[in-house]
């Protein structure tokens, strides 16, 4: 009687044993899950990845210098024409004062 409760016993730390190790596996496959998982997102330092924080840190820069970018084109646009303005104003002031001109010439 007693050599089957040791049997039985025994039977179940096996069981209990073989239970505990596949928790363990699960739980090894989820933490490396995890770290590819953050890998991803924040970057790996170890393998110089930059991972999604740093794709969007590039990004924002390269938006910056595009607004930068353009912000200067915008700035030669309006001195374009201020210059095209002033040069056509100036034509024309001239036109019209040789024009006086000739006619009080005559």
């Amino acid at each position: 009687m007693e050599n089957l409760f040791e049997e039985s016993i025994n039977k179940e730390l096996r069981s209990m044993d073989q239970r505990l190790y596949e928790l363990e596996e699960k739980m090894n496959s989820i933490d490396t899950k995890l770290s590819q998982v953050v890998d991803a997102i924040l970057g790996n330092p170890l393998t110089k990845t930059g991972g999604f924080i740093n794709d969007i840190d590039v990004l924002e820069n390269k938006i910056e210098k595009l607004e930068i970018k353009m912000a200067k084109q915008e700035d030669f646009k309006k001195k374009f024409y201020w210059a095209v303005g002033i040069i056509s104003f100036l034509l024309l002031a001239g036109q019209y004062i040789s024009s006086i001109y000739s006619n009080v010439k005559r």
